[in-house]
Order: C-alpha cells, then sequence, then structure tokens
C-alpha cells in the first residue's frame, strides 16, 4: 500500500511539473531546455524505455536510406546523434553527414561521441531549428527525424523546410510514436506511458520531461494526419513500417518534385 501511495505521489508530482510543457508545444526554448535537462540520461533512458529497442528501430530506420554515391544525409532533431553515427556504418557510399537539434547539451554529447569514435572530420552537427533549417536548397539526398517531429512548434514549416533542403526526389524518413489503433494495445500503450515511463523516467532524469513525453504523443498527428501534412508539403508517402501493434512507425516520403 505505501509502495502504491508512493507511486502515485511521484506520478502526481510529475504531471504537476509538466504543465508548464504543452502537449503541442508552443515555445521552442522550452523544448530545447528539457532536452538540455535530460541530455546526460537520454541515451541510458532511451534504451532501458525501449527495452533495447531503439537500437532495432534505427537500423530499420537506416536501412531505407536509399544507395546515393557520395550521398549527402541531414539527421533533424537528431540529440545524441546515433542515428548519424548508425547512417555512417551502414551507408558507407554516403560522404556527407550532418546532424541538427535544438538542444546544445545534446549536440555537445553527439560531438564528444564522434571525437571518441575519431569521426569529428566526418560528421558536422549544427544547433538549429527545425523549421528554418540553415541550408541551400536541395542540399541533401536524404533527411531522417526520429521521434523529433512532435516537439516541432510549427510542425508543417518543419516539413516544408525538409523538402526545400532535398533534392528532387529525394527522401524523408520519419520515426515517431503514435497511439496504437487497436482498443486493448491503446490501453496497454496508455498503462506504459502515462503510469510507468514518468515514474522511471523521474528516478533518473527529469520527472517533467517524461511527462511530457505521452501527452505530447497524444496530441500529435495520427498516421493519416501526418500522410495528409506530407502531401500538402509536396511528400507522396512510399512505404510505412510498423512496431509495436502501431504504437511506433517509420514511414518513408519522397519529395515529389
Amino acid at each position: 500500500m505505501a509502495n502504491e501511495i508512493s507511486i502515485h505521489n511521484r506520478i502526481n508530482s510529475a504531471q504537476k511539473e509538466a504543465s508548464d510543457l504543452p502537449a503541442r508545444p508552443a515555445d521552442e526554448g522550452q523544448i530545447a531546455a528539457m532536452f538540455d535537462r535530460v541530455a546526460p540520461r537520454y541515451d541510458f533512458l532511451n534504451a532501458l524505455l525501449s527495452l533495447k529497442q531503439d537500437q532495432r528501430w534505427r537500423n530499420q530506420l537506416v536501412s531505407l536510406v536509399p544507395y546515393k554515391p557520395s550521398g549527402a544525409l541531414l539527421d533533424v532533431a537528431t540529440g545524441t546523434g546515433d542515428v548519424v553515427f548508425t547512417a555512417m556504418a551502414h551507408r558507407k557510399e554516403y560522404t556527407n553527414f550532418t546532424g541538427a537539434d535544438i538542444s546544445g547539451e545534446m549536440l555537445a554529447l553527439a560531438s564528444a561521441k564522434a571525437r571518441e569514435r575519431n569521426l569529428e572530420n566526418m560528421v558536422d552537427f549544427r544547433q538549429m531549428s527545425a523549421e528554418k533549417l540553415e541550408f541551400a536548397d536541395g542540399s541533401f539526398d536524404c533527411v531522417t527525424i526520429s521521434f523529433g517531429l512532435r516537439n516541432v512548434v510549427d510542425k508543417e514549416a518543419a516539413l516544408k523546410e525538409f523538402s526545400r533542403v532535398l533534392k528532387p526526389k529525394g527522401t524523408l524518413l520519419i520515426m515517431e510514436f503514435f497511439t496504437p489503433r487497436l482498443n486493448i494495445m491503446a490501453k496497454a500503450f496508455d498503462l506504459y506511458f502515462h503510469h510507468i515511463l514518468p515514474v522511471i523516467g523521474g528516478l533518473f532524469s527529469d520527472r517533467a520531461a517524461y511527462t511530457y513525453l505521452p501527452r505530447s504523443v497524444q496530441a500529435f498527428y495520427n498516421p493519416n494526419q501526418l500522410r495528409g501534412a506530407l502531401y500538402r508539403s509536396g511528400f507522396l508517402v512510399n512505404q510505412e513500417i510498423t512496431f509495436l501493434f502501431g504504437g511506433c512507425k517509420i514511414i518513408q516520403a519522397r519529395r515529389l518534385a
């Protein structure tokens, strides 16, 4: 009984601390500050909270990066750079790898990883908004974003930026969480995301951040809405890969022109 009360109190405390982070982000500075706070334990918690499925999902994402000799790849909301490093390991024909993020602390960790792996001269990490990418039109063959689009304030502005910096017929890969359609799985998803994840996240890192996570998933596009937003931004969806009974998806889209 005492343990149940303790868990209940932790959940309530986390929800209170997260109250200034709206489920639909309205302030990019707030989101950047949140990721700055969680950066030191970010990789550890990603592995723990996904039961180490995050690596498998990244490998699947990178497998959809198109073959392009001397290709250029941009990973938006790159965090600590794991998608970039996975792409560098598996897409040897690419010669240009860039990671962009709004969190300076996340990028510091990504740069440290690059130095540890002697890759600092092969990858470029930059701090910038997904809504205002500081690259010329048609700079990249592939743009990726993993679990980051729901944290963007103006998502359609970001999608249009992805289209702008991609070459004609370039590839966009989005990996995101969604609420599963099956009722029983939606309930299990809700139980884990709203009642278990915030407690575990709070034990090791910032409780408010890991309470915000499930709220941001609920407020995000559903898959049909995302397909519509992609089409309005100049993309056509080619392929979707589903994990967790629809709780996680990789969406591959191609720039139309």
